[in-house]
């Protein structure tokens, strides 16, 4: 199968299931027997992992090496050398200390991300906006376009988790910033974007008010 084949979603849904990392290969640049396959694999697995780091997991978990089909020994030492640094990563979320049913929620954040218009519009305009250039025919440096997916991917990312957390309890903004590791400033300015987008209501609580998702 093409390595363009792998979308997004198939990346993040073996970690959902347990696995400790994700290794992806294809042919090498250029050689596509589907003209950009690799290289549309390149930027999707590139934006996965952003989603990963972005969830505070090691980006070491997921890899992507280029080979002809013929070099079967330079695949054994990819894989090798993967399964290596898994085993010094060890456990999925282990080393980062996101366990439970918190690696499960910011998980299914990042499923959710990448299933949404936004992210998927990003991914698929990497090749575009690297090799073939902009409506005004502007091309951009992998740094830029890496910048460009940070920034969409994180905002993405938090907004899933809040409505994921909110869809399970109604909390103030202060405790749902202490469950996900951010100021408490951030997470008001992001609900009143989802509560503007009647994606959250807010009720009246105890001295705070209450958050919950629609």
């Amino acid at each position: 199968m093409c390595a363009g084949r792998v979308d997004t979603v198939h990346l993040i849904h073996p970690f959902l299931e347990g696995a400790d990392g994700v290794f992806v290969g294809s042919c090498l640049a250029g050689e596509c027997h589907y003209d950009t396959g690799n290289s549309q694999a390149v930027g999707r697995v590139r934006l996965v992992r952003i989603i990963l780091e972005s969830a505070g997991l090691d980006g070491r978990r997921l890899a992507m090496k280029m080979m002809s089909s013929a070099e079967g020994p330079k695949f054994v030492e990819y894989v090798t050398r993967f399964v290596q640094d898994l085993k010094e990563v060890g456990p999925l979320g282990v080393i980062e200390g996101i366990t439970g049913e918190d690696l499960r929620i910011k998980l299914t954040a990042a499923l959710r991300a990448v299933e949404g218009e936004k992210v998927r519009w990003v991914a698929g305009k990497r090749y575009e906006f690297t090799e073939t250039g902009n409506l005004y025919g502007e091309t951009f440096t992998d740094h830029e376009i890496g910048r460009m997916f940070r920034e969409i991917v994180a905002d993405e990312c938090d907004l899933q988790e809040m409505l994921l957390r909110l869809g399970k309890e109604a909390m103030t903004a202060r405790d749902l910033a202490a469950r996900m590791k951010t100021s408490p400033p951030v997470i008001v300015r992001r609900l009143s974007d989802l509560l503007r987008l009647r994606m959250v209501e807010m009720s009246d609580g105890e001295g705070a008010p209450l958050w919950k998702a629609t």
